[in-house]
């Protein structure tokens, strides 16, 4: 049951909270998982975008603005990471006295407070620091702390606003800003964080800090980058938004990470979340998508003098087609300018098509090139003290992405770009000691990613839904089949050069810093070793030295089920691509909705 009464329709539209004499309205702002697409421009592909982009949102901000008296610009972290500006940034110009082009923009945008994502500490805590330190505006966060006790960031901050109530007395409103973020950052980014910061649970987190801040201030806001997944608490959750809105004392939550929309018909099944209200567990709440896909609305009508929320409305209003605010673009010029030129750096060549087209269900080289590179990268480190085998993975594999995120690299040059398209985040290189048994378990996790499919029965979706693609992480080096009419134990015919995996066998497993710590539900085992490598430089001297080509035969397959059928979606290019696959029995079935081509595949 919610905490509030509400007499405001949540909608896309609408007239705006207001008229009322006894009461006051405010307009949270709030941005998500912008992962440093500030232009509307996919370095990657060396071609402009018609969605997303912070600079649409930007357009999307001062309109919202323009509509409400007192308003509020926040972003809930992931800010810093995640196209080749940001590499460039980091690993290619530097700072060196300049100011981060995501700090530059921000600071244009008026933001008035901020927390940190996961990916926030990727490029090392001396930088993030440097980046914050530009910044003009509050970054706060409650769960994450130094070694000592003390707090990285300020646990939260208050805002002072004067807002007038419908008759038009001034008042001034105290807002309580606290942040949140994964407490998984420690297995994630471990090598730069490990006797630097601790990390607390979400929820335990809130519980201990919103009373203090409640006595500061009239109402509280959360920042959580944090998904959006249960019905109650779980200790340490990576995804604790909805735990995080039943904390009493907490009047709106911004949640994040997992790349979502709330409210959205994506949560209609959460008992927790009511869609029509827009509330999670009966607070208001908003999940602005990524890559400035949405700016999130929050609309609070609030009672002077005790400043019950008496009214709201959420929604996330998408930024596609929206013309970029050229101001905005000024500000970030030089930095996109150079960012072009970087991606452009020559690497090497490719002999064979890479692209990920049909990765999600055959063996492609672009898939294969990674695991190569990794396994060629432990050999000459580690030497021949035990087998090594390496991990793929397709990162660009439609999605949430949409029909146009698929990595589609022609045979011919290779630049810096491509290497980015091939593998999307900066992580570092990582090696595992595995037996034969965690190989296989390995594989098992992997392979969980697809629906069961009922033998007889044509045309079954082979995945659910956006399923994250990056979660399909296979070890190559062996043999064995997939049976999709299994829920579980689905690895079949596991062979290591020709014989049966022994379980009881030791290998490397050449992999990332993101994987080893446990991510997608693998399980998590201390590295043999960490870096200092990336994953990106790792690719690039294969690259160099290997060019890629079309390779083996593939390794591995599903089980035969005669008369049974499934069908998957994937990018209107891969048409153009079949003969990559002559071992599939493909049928093209026509464009979805959403853009995709759907394909049969007949098992």
């Amino acid at each position: 049951m919610s905490r509030y009464s509400n007499d405001l329709t949540v909608a896309a539209s609408g007239d705006l909270p207001g008229g009322q004499k006894d009461r006051v309205h405010l307009r949270i702002l709030a941005t998500s998982d912008i992962h440093m697409h500030l232009h509307p421009w996919d370095y990657t592909t060396a071609r402009p975008t018609q969605t997303q982009s912070l600079a649409r949102i930007a357009a999307l901000v001062a309109d919202a603005r323009a509509e409400a008296e007192t308003c509020i610009l926040l972003d809930n972290g992931d800010f810093l990471q995640g196209s080749p500006m940001g590499d460039w940034v980091a690993h290619g110009r530097g700072l060196a006295g300049r100011i981060h082009p995501v700090a530059a923009a921000m600071n244009h945008m008026r933001y008035d407070a901020a927390t940190v994502g996961n990916h926030e500490f990727n490029y090392g805590i001396d930088f993030l620091s440097q980046v914050l330190g530009s910044a003009s505006f509050p970054f706060v966060s409650a769960n994450i702390s130094r070694v000592d006790g003390t707090a990285f960031l300020p646990r939260w901050t208050v805002l002072t606003r004067p807002v007038r109530d419908g008759a038009g007395t001034a008042h001034d409103l105290r807002i309580g800003i606290i942040g949140f973020a994964p407490p998984q950052i420690m297995t994630w980014d471990r090598a730069v964080l490990e006797g630097v910061l601790t990390t607390n649970d979400i929820v335990a987190a809130a519980r201990e800090h919103v009373p203090a801040l409640r006595r500061e201030c009239d109402i509280v806001i959360a920042l959580s980058h944090s998904g959006i997944a249960g019905e109650g608490e779980a200790a340490g959750a990576e995804n604790a938004s909805a735990a995080l809105a039943a904390v009493p004392g907490i009047d709106a939550v911004v949640a994040g990470h997992s790349h979502q929309i709330f409210p959205s018909s994506a949560f209609d099944g959460l008992a927790c979340a009511d869609v029509a209200q827009g509330t999670l567990h009966g607070t208001p709440a908003v999940m602005p998508g990524f890559w400035g896909s949405h700016l999130g609305v929050i609309d609070l009508v609030l009672r002077p003098g005790d400043w019950q929320v008496t009214g709201w409305r959420c929604h996330a209003r998408s930024s596609d087609g929206l013309a970029p605010d050229a101001d905005f673009l000024a500000v970030t010029a030089t930095d996109h300018d150079e960012t072009v030129d970087f991606a452009r750096r020559p690497v090497g060549e490719t002999l064979t098509p890479l692209n990920t087209f049909f990765g999600m269900v055959a063996p492609t080289p672009a898939v294969a090139l990674i695991a190569e590179a990794g396994a060629a990268h432990a050999q000459a480190v580690l030497g021949d003290a035990l087998p090594v085998l390496g991990t793929g993975l397709p990162f660009k594999a439609g999605g949430r992405g949409g029909p146009d995120y698929f990595t589609d690299i022609p045979a011919g040059p290779i630049a810096l770009r491509h290497v980015t398209d091939i593998y999307c985040y900066p992580n570092s290189f990582a090696v595992l000691r595995l037996s034969g048994a965690e190989v296989a378990g390995w594989l098992e996790r992997a392979a969980a990613i697809f629906n069961r499919i009922e033998p007889g029965i044509p045309d079954q979706p082979l995945l659910p839904p956006e399923v994250p693609s990056y979660n399909f992480d296979l070890i190559h080096g062996l043999t064995f089949r997939i049976d999709l009419a299994r829920q579980t134990d689905r690895i079949r015919d596991l062979h290591l050069n020709g014989e049966p995996l022994d379980r009881d066998a030791m290998f490397h497993v050449a992999t990332s810093s993101y994987r080893a710590g446990g991510t997608g539900g693998f399980s998590p085992r201390p590295p043999v070793l960490s870096g200092p490598a990336t994953m990106r430089e790792v690719l690039m001297d294969r690259i160099a030295t290997h060019p890629p080509s079309a390779g083996a035969p593939p390794f591995w397959s599903f089980m035969p089920m005669p008369g049974t059928s499934v069908t998957f979606d994937t990018s209107p290019r891969a048409i153009h691509h079949l003969h990559e696959v002559p071992h599939l029995s493909l049928t093209p079935l026509g464009t979805t909705e959403r853009g995709f081509l759907r394909f049969r595949l007949d098992l």
